[in-house]
């Protein structure tokens, strides 16, 4: 029980990464806000940590709208009475390619999964600082560094959190938050699922996999739990790339 007491919020919390963190910070102990865009997404999710003796709940809201971010965070501290854990991982993905996205979409993308972390780490971080202490985790990808064809605003929003990443550990770390990453390769979720289950795509995918497979959701989890742990005390500002060897090539 590594977290035991511990107040997590975990954004996206409705499927793959996202569903299988929240499972992980409440068997370690933490009382986890269940964050979905959509009011009632992640009930079934809630109820299954409550049956298996865990403490949830769900909130909802656009994070990627200050007032929606900052609502999210308000409502987290009022049903536990305070926040100790944000993990960022609400996120969306295009596959439009450079020449003919249009900019409305190139919004969409940036203004969630960058934008919406640096609002809900603000909202969040104000808290952990009057507190004197907090962690967030900000779940990035390999497409921080590593880039495919159509994978422009993806790409380009998950390298904004790398760098979002060591500027907000940089300025927190001397008031008691620590900000880390996790950088997962290719999992099965529900932003990918259409073609990554596509055998052509697969194959060709795997093939650049050294581990010869994708991951499992359950592979990220212990990940966020090190990081968010008192464990990871002296990690401040790092990126722990989860890919199976996908980007040593």
């Amino acid at each position: 029980m590594r977290l035991d007491g511990k107040r997590a919020l975990v954004t996206g919390a409705n499927g793959g990464l996202g569903s299988a963190i929240a499972l992980g910070l409440a068997r370690e102990g933490a009382q986890v806000a269940l964050h979905t865009r959509r009011v009632g997404a992640a009930l079934e999710l809630r109820n299954e940590i409550m049956e298996s003796g865990g403490v949830a709940e769900t909130v909802s809201g656009d994070v990627s709208v200050g007032g929606d971010a900052e609502s999210v965070v308000a409502r987290t501290v009022e049903i536990f009475g305070g926040i100790d854990i944000l993990v960022n991982n609400a996120g969306i993905m295009s596959t439009a390619s450079f020449l003919e996205m249009p900019e409305a979409e190139w919004r969409r993308v940036i203004d969630t999964n960058l934008t919406g972390y640096f609002l809900m780490g603000q909202a969040a971080s104000r808290r952990m600082v009057a507190a004197g202490s907090g962690a967030i985790v900000n779940v990035s990808s390999t497409r921080q560094t590593q880039s495919w064809p159509g994978s422009l605003a993806y790409a380009s929003s998950k390298g904004g959190i790398a760098m979002l990443t060591r500027s907000m550990a940089l300025e927190l770390a001397p008031l008691g938050v620590r900000v880390n990453s996790i950088a997962p390769g290719t999992f099965v979720t529900n932003l990918n699922r259409e073609y990554a289950e596509d055998p052509q795509f697969k194959s060709k995918r795997v093939a650049t996999i050294p581990a010869g497979r994708y991951g499992e959701t359950d592979e990220v989890v212990g990940a966020v739990i090190y990081l968010t742990s008192d464990e990871a005390s002296f990690v401040v500002g790092a990126s722990l790339v989860i890919d199976g060897g996908q980007t040593l090539w």
